[in-house]
């Protein structure tokens, strides 16, 4: 989906049109959504942050200078409004269970030696460890390398959008998820470390 509106529809949301905020809603409320639910792991919070995001995005359109794309914009509001209510609930952030194989099977696939899983039952039981090992691994990150993990390894934000969406350097941004990387790494050769891994 393209994160950018045209011009016209940005000025006709800065006019306070109902039909161009209604398309905005339409068109993101996918993408705010999903994100406010890998962060709060729970449905109905997550629609209320989103529903926040909305009308903060709707409040604040007359500040938007296009500098980033729509998407990326209101991916930032709504992870600020995520990152409050886990400030006040103090609770893990992200929806650990909701990562799919092929998010996790990527980072498998960077640690050396471990490139291809066959269909054995034995190779199966394998991928629940890891997958396993990953969560629990994930689960004692701070909330902002979980936060970037989330937005670059699961939802495959640019290192520029998620930068953006966070409100930090690139650079920055690069660190913090190579240092999560590496982590994920070393716990996944700790669970691997003992096993003949496919070559």
């Amino acid at each position: 989906m393209n994160g950018q509106l045209p011009d016209h529809w940005v000025d006709r949301l800065r006019a306070g049109e109902h039909d161009a905020f209604n398309e905005l809603v339409r068109r993101f409320h996918g993408p705010v959504f999903r994100l406010a639910l890998r962060l709060l792991r729970n449905r109905d919070d997550a629609q209320e942050a989103a529903q926040e995001s909305f009308l903060a995005a709707y409040q604040a359109i007359a500040d938007y200078e296009a500098r980033a794309s729509l998407q990326t914009w209101l991916l930032s509001i709504a992870y600020r409004k995520a990152v409050d209510r886990l400030r006040r609930r103090r609770q893990t952030p992200l929806n650990l269970g909701a990562l799919d194989d092929a998010a996790l099977l990527r980072i498998a696939g960077s640690v050396q030696g471990l490139t291809d899983w066959d269909a054995s039952p034995e190779q199966r039981y394998d991928q629940g460890q890891v997958r396993q090992r990953l969560r629990e691994a994930l689960a004692r990150l701070p909330v902002e390398s979980q936060v970037v993990f989330e937005l670059r390894d699961v939802q495959g934000l640019s290192s520029r959008d998620a930068a953006q969406v966070l409100g930090i350097a690139e650079g920055t941004l690069r660190v913090r998820l190579h240092r999560v990387r590496q982590y994920l790494m070393g716990e996944l050769q700790s669970v691997l470390g003992g096993k003949d891994t496919p070559r």
